[in-house]
Formats: structure tokens, C-alpha cells, sequence
């Protein structure tokens, strides 16, 4: 009797281990499901590889929180950021195929399209200019530049252009001072130290000027400045820019970028200065984003509109410096269809 319940327990377990492979090799349509699941989600993980040329400044803000949120993974993009020294170089950078996208001040793009290097501005980051030129304690005017050391940023840059215009204004010329070569982040040491007598400072820099007694002969964040130097509001000279071709041939891919930049800006104007810092602040070590962000958050975008009152203001500007020959038009160089398709998809305003 035992033999028999031996026998009929190993007759189960056999029948059982049989069932259970059969149960796994006779769905061979459910096996190929299942690694095409597999695969699929693998797809679905592969990312459009982006580089961007940029000289990092806190003006191009809603980028920064673009990636530090991961929109642009959203997107389907993965960015690549690359520091240069200064505007101008990031953007031949992008030209010569280092870069897809620049983030830089629109002058040079003009300069560079009125000498055949075309280019298709895509999104501003600013709606006004947030510049400064100091001197130190002992100046008080622009007249007694001349002979003197000053930084302006290098020759072709927006910041160059304006101080060339401020000391045009005063009846200087650019050979009446004496031009020195330094990062911008090295301009307010040098000035405090006596090493160049005055000097170009982004908006951010205001407090730091007040604590060392600067003497603040320019500021264009104080609204009725602005609008004396540039007869208006708006100036969004900070933006992002591709190759005319590159647009042309990578629309979709235009549109990626356009849409998590536009998703940042609309995050940003919803969330304090805090909370914007916090998000943005590994991107900028060492700096208290906190006051920088609330220095500059009036001037930034609100709706990524690049306004045509903006761009004739930026184009007579250059026209009158001699950046450019001849007017270039707005729609040969700015294209705004890219945030008015990412405004319909958030329902933005």
C-alpha cells in the first residue's frame, strides 16, 4: 500500500513540473509580449542628445530650472551644458558645431548676422536690461575715466557695446581708457582693490557695490534709466539662439527645448525667490541665490515674448554704436513660434 502512495505522489509531482513547463513554453506569444514591453521601455528611455554654449549667469534662470527640474528629460532631450568665457565665444562655439543651442545677449547675434552668420533667436529669458557701470569711491563721473583702467568684457560682447555707449555719451572714445582683460566674476575685487577704476557689473551686483562705497553712475534696473537709455520698458537682450539652419532642418527638436524652458518659466513665476533657489542653487555654488533672485526677478520673462518694441530698441541701439550696417528686421532673426505653440500646450497666457 505504501509502494502505491509512493507511486502516486511522484506520478503528481512529475505530472505537476511537466504542467508548469508546458504552462511556461506553450505561450510563446506572451513571452514575446513581455520582452517587447521590455524593449519598448527601453525606447522610451533613449534621449535626444542637446549641447548647450552658455557663459553662465543667473540672466538665463528659467534654463537652469528647466534642468534642474528635468523638463527637458520630459521633453525627451539631455542637455549638455558648456561654459565659455564669454558670449561671443559660446556662440561661435554653437557655429562651428560645438553647440546646438547658445544662451547669450543679442547684440553679437545682430553683429554676427549683419556679417552673413545667420541665426534664429528663439526665446528670451529677460524683458529688460539689467546692467551697471561703477567706479570706485574716487570717481564720480564719467569725464574722469579718461587715461584710466576700466572692464567692460571683451570687444563684440553686449556689455562691451554698453560701455562703449556710456563713455560716448560723456565724450570719451574707447581708446580714451584703458581696456582690461578679466573674467567678470574677478570686475568687483579688482574695483574694490584699485586694480581698474571702474567697470560693467550685472544688476545682481548691486549690494556688493553699495558695501565697498561704489559709485553707481549707471543702472538700468531703475525703470525711468532704462527707459532714458533705451527710450523703452522692454529690452530682452538675454535669450537662446540656434542656427538658422538647424532650426530649419530640427523643428521638433526646437520645440522640445522651447517647451521645458517655457514650463520653467511658468513654475518660476509660482514659487518664491526661495524656492526658485533651492532648485537652482547647485547650478551656482557659492553665490546666495536667494538675494540674487530677488535682485533680479522683475526683470526676468513672465511669458517668453520677445517683443518687437524690445527688439527695435536693441537694433537701434546697435545701429548707432556701429555693431551693425544696416537694420536686419525682426523677422529675419526672431521667431516666436516655437513659445507660442509651448504657450498653447500649458495654457499659458
Amino acid at each position: 500500500m505504501k509502494k502505491y502512495l509512493k507511486l502516486i505522489l511522484l506520478v503528481g509531482i512529475i505530472v505537476s513540473l511537466v504542467s508548469g513547463c508546458t504552462t511556461e513554453s506553450n505561450n510563446p506569444t506572451e513571452s514575446m509580449d513581455q520582452s517587447q514591453s521590455k524593449e519598448n521601455g527601453k525606447q522610451e528611455q533613449e534621449l535626444e542628445k542637446v549641447v548647450i554654449s552658455e557663459m553662465r549667469g543667473e540672466s538665463w534662470l528659467p534654463v537652469y530650472v528647466a534642468e534642474m527640474l528635468g523638463y527637458f528629460e520630459d521633453e525627451g532631450l539631455e542637455t549638455e551644458f558648456v561654459v565659455y568665457k564669454d558670449g561671443p565665444i559660446a556662440f561661435q562655439g554653437m557655429h562651428a558645431g560645438d553647440s546646438q543651442f547658445c544662451m547669450l545677449s543679442t547684440e553679437p547675434v545682430l553683429r554676427a548676422f549683419d556679417e552673413g552668420l545667420e541665426s534664429t533667436i528663439i526665446l528670451p529669458t529677460v524683458r529688460s536690461k539689467q546692467y551697471m557701470f561703477a567706479t570706485n569711491s574716487e570717481i564720480t563721473s564719467m569725464e574722469e575715466l579718461k587715461g584710466k583702467a576700466i572692464f567692460g568684457g571683451m570687444p563684440g560682447s553686449a556689455p562691451y557695446s554698453f560701455v562703449a555707449s556710456a563713455l560716448e555719451e560723456a565724450g570719451l572714445t574707447v581708446n580714451d581708457v584703458e581696456w582690461i582683460n578679466m573674467e567678470y566674476g574677478a570686475a568687483l575685487a579688482a574695483l574694490e582693490q584699485g586694480t581698474i577704476s571702474a567697470a560693467y557689473f550685472d544688476g545682481i551686483y548691486i549690494n556688493k557695490l553699495e558695501e565697498i562705497n561704489a559709485n553707481i553712475l549707471i543702472n538700468t534696473m531703475d525703470p525711468e534709466q532704462h527707459k532714458a537709455i533705451y527710450g523703452t520698458e522692454f529690452y530682452e537682450s538675454q535669450m537662446v539662439t540656434v542656427t538658422k539652419k538647424f532650426a530649419e532642418e530640427n523643428p521638433e527638436t526646437v520645440q522640445k527645448f522651447v517647451n521645458a524652458v517655457m514650463k520653467a518659466i511658468q513654475w518660476q513665476t509660482e514659487h518664491t525667490e526661495k524656492e526658485i533657489a533651492e532648485v537652482v542653487s547647485p547650478m551656482f555654488e557659492g553665490k546666495d541665490m536667494v538675494e540674487i533672485i530677488s535682485i533680479l526677478k522683475d526683470s526676468l520673462t513672465t511669458d517668453g515674448n520677445y517683443s518687437k518694441e524690445g527688439y527695435e530698441a536693441i537694433e537701434t541701439f546697435c545701429l548707432e554704436q556701429g555693431i551693425i550696417e544696416k537694420p536686419i528686421g525682426y523677422e529675419n532673426v526672431i521667431d516666436m513660434t516655437y513659445v507660442n505653440s509651448a504657450k498653447e500646450t500649458l495654457n499659458m497666457q
